[in-house]
């Protein structure tokens, strides 16, 4: 039984898979450093597209699943179970319920009880392992996805573990079992990216360059995964590739996170016009997105008009008072209103 599960665990900020780079520097006023909110995507719920014929009420669940109708799956996978305890696939696509509703702590109960009915369920394992590897249970997660690599010839049994060894920094272990992913689904965009942003965490820009271009390439149509494939390119500073990342993503969904994100890799390869129109726009198409608002202000003050400037610096502050640039911006805004001079200290 296949029920095409991705139970991909996306690691930030843990181990070896977060990118420190800083992006690259512009010559903003005030002092603000050159960074914007993150579009990193969160691991994808797994997903279920086969029904298994191990009962009718497990079939009926299947079906609810597809369509999003998580009370009736749960309910039918509940009443599989009631008449055959032993029923593994219900077992395992109940915790794809239970995990979709972001009952963890359920979802584990019954990846486990699916795999103590069955052991070969592939699907099951690599949802569990997801869970620790999110906990950071590094070595639950291996010696339940060790064995199965010497039999199943499985993208996302050798992702799960590349994560759960980069968490436990064995970053030589990682490499191979993200090498073996990437040999068993080559297109996988969610997969490239991953590589991508453990490699940047490691240090490897280079590589890690290598594997985001390859990502973009597969990820046509997907302007979330652009978007976060195109904000670690800037902070690898591989700017030419980042603003080509969100030239596609913005085809497939303009907004002003991706605009604001585009103008800063402009601002790296010295486009200040175009990072200019860029913010402009980003601001047009949504004024409540702060960074916009601070990233065009420190634009009016490299260009001397004070009090545009000053307009957006009040918006970034008054959108986010206590944000990332709140002091920068605090700063840079006394020195518009001040006509472009400095204020004395006291």
């Amino acid at each position: 039984m296949k029920s095409g599960t991705l139970a991909i665990a996306f690691l930030v900020g843990c181990g070896g898979g977060s990118a420190e780079s800083k992006p690259p520097a512009d010559e903003t006023a005030g002092g603000a450093s050159t960074s914007t909110a993150s579009t990193a995507s969160t691991r994808p719920v797994p997903s279920a597209e086969v029904a298994p014929a191990s009962s009718p009420d497990t079939a009926r669940g299947i079906s609810a699943l597809q369509a999003g109708d998580f009370a009736t799956a749960k309910s039918a996978f509940e009443a599989a179970i009631a008449k055959n305890g032993n029923d593994a696939d219900a077992h395992h696509y109940l915790g794809v319920t239970l995990e979709k509703n972001n009952d963890k702590a359920g979802a584990e109960r019954e990846y486990k009880a699916a795999l103590a009915l069955k052991p070969s369920l592939v699907e099951a394992a690599v949802n569990l392992a997801a869970i620790y590897v999110e906990a950071q249970k590094w070595d639950a997660a291996i010696g339940l996805l060790r064995p199965l690599t010497r039999s199943a010839d499985s993208a996302e049994v050798e992702m799960n573990l590349a994560l759960a060894l980069s968490g436990k920094n064995d970053q030589q272990g990682a490499g191979r079992a993200f090498d073996a992913a990437v040999k068993a689904a080559p297109t996988d965009a969610m997969l490239l990216y991953t590589y991508g942003h453990t490699l940047a965490g490691w240090g490897q820009n280079d590589a890690a360059v290598a594997k985001l271009k390859a990502a973009r390439d597969a990820a046509s149509g997907q302007a979330e995964l652009l978007g976060s494939i195109g904000h670690d390119l800037l902070l690898l500073r591989a700017v030419t590739d980042c603003i080509a990342t969100f030239d596609k993503a913005i085809a497939v969904k303009d907004g002003a996170q991706y605009r604001t994100d585009r103008a800063l890799c402009k601002l790296g390869a010295k486009d200040d016009a175009g990072a200019t129109a860029d913010l402009e726009a980003a601001v047009q198409a949504d004024a409540k997105y702060a960074l916009g608002h601070f990233w065009l202000g420190t634009r009016r003050m490299a260009a001397q008009r004070w009090a545009d400037a000053a307009k957006e610096l009040d918006a970034y502050l008054k959108l986010d008072p206590n944000g990332p640039h709140a002091k920068s911006a605090r700063e840079a805004l006394a020195v518009a209103k001040n006509g472009g001079r400095a204020r004395a200290r006291p």
